[in-house]
């Protein structure tokens, strides 16, 4: 079985169609500030014009919102998966799964201490992204971190019974080392893009790649 897939960091209709007909089993729109963020209107508008996969869910990502702000979001637009990716704290991830009653995604910005932050969330949160923070930006930046630590996080991931979603400079090129480690999830976003938007092209390369993986692991 292939990882799953989340397309994420969508900031236009073109995009959405070119990802809501990939095999992508997420699909992800940034709410925070950023070159890639939308609006909870600009995104309703464009899920009203286009069909997707009855099978692939919406992940909304916020950088310490409030709860207000995320709960008019997910009662605009239908959302599935919520993705903290800021410091928000584990209660206040708690009171945000209380309020909206979805899925909670915690991003876990790797660094020294970054293990023992992810067992504070234990029994609170449904699933957790690994991600490369560099300077001011929070994720997508097109930097990984070192992947040789992937391994402990999927298996404190395991241990919680969760899965942890690897995100961060990938890419078609480089997608087929990352495999070798089995995540359960892959994430990316500028990885599938050309000058700024998602491609179809990279999409399919990608998509060959993980399918080669796979078809290699069958025999």
């Amino acid at each position: 079985m292939r990882p799953l897939l989340k397309f994420c960091g969508n900031h236009s209709e073109a995009d959405l169609r070119v990802t809501s007909q990939s095999s992508a089993d997420y699909i992800g729109f940034v709410f925070a500030k950023s070159k890639r963020q939308v609006t909870p209107e600009q995104v309703k508008a464009w899920l009203d014009r286009l069909e997707r996969k009855p099978t692939q869910r919406l992940v909304a990502v916020f950088v310490n919102a409030s709860v207000a702000e995320i709960v008019e979001t997910v009662e605009t637009i239908p959302i599935s998966v919520i993705q903290l990716h800021g410091t928000e704290s584990p209660e206040v991830a708690l009171r945000i799964k209380r309020a909206t009653s979805r899925s909670i995604w915690k991003v876990i910005h790797h660094h020294d201490n970054a293990l023992q932050v992810m067992k504070t969330y234990e029994g609170i949160v449904d699933g957790y992204v690994v991600d490369c923070k560099v300077g001011n930006e929070w994720g997508g930046t097109g930097t990984s971190f070192d992947w040789r630590f992937v391994p402990a996080y999927l298996e404190e991931g395991k241990r919680q019974g969760l899965p942890v979603f690897i995100a961060g400079g990938i890419n078609p090129e480089n997608v087929g080392r990352l495999l070798r480690y089995r995540p359960d999830g892959i994430d990316i976003s500028s990885g599938i893009e050309c000058d700024g938007r998602k491609s179809v092209a990279r999409i399919q390369q990608l998509e060959e790649r993980m399918n080669d993986d796979v078809n290699e692991c069958s025999r």
